[in-house]
């Protein structure tokens, strides 16, 4: 999700830490960091606000809590002729975060597929 404030974009970063027990365990976890390089205004906050739980709040045997990730600028890429960057801003994301993950290998074409229908 991008969003959108005064020009700028901020976006989320979803991680499903998903439970190798699920059921055992009350549920999945789901992470989502805003990755922000300004302060939102409150209207756009509660915009994200009630994205996350209209996508998320209803979900049995799952929660999810949201962090924000302050960044130093905004990310800024030559779409669509370096979407490689995408994967190495996400990467850098996620080390960021301390999460212990390693994205895939991944060529430009893998992108083509890739459709919000």
């Amino acid at each position: 999700m991008v969003l959108c404030d005064d020009e700028r974009s901020a976006f989320l970063l979803v991680l499903d830490e998903r439970l190798v027990d699920f059921d055992s365990q009350g549920g999945n976890q789901i992470r989502v960091n805003l990755v922000t390089h300004f302060e939102l205004s409150d209207q756009s906050n509660k915009d994200v606000l009630s994205f996350n739980d209209d996508l998320l709040g209803m979900k049995r045997n799952c929660s999810y809590t949201m962090d924000i990730l302050s960044v130093k600028e905004e990310f800024d890429f030559d779409f669509p002729f370096n979407m490689l960057a995408i994967k190495s801003y996400v990467q850098e994301l996620i080390k960021m975060l301390g999460i212990d993950i390693t994205l895939p290998e991944m060529k430009e074409r893998d992108f083509d597929k890739l459709s919000q229908d």
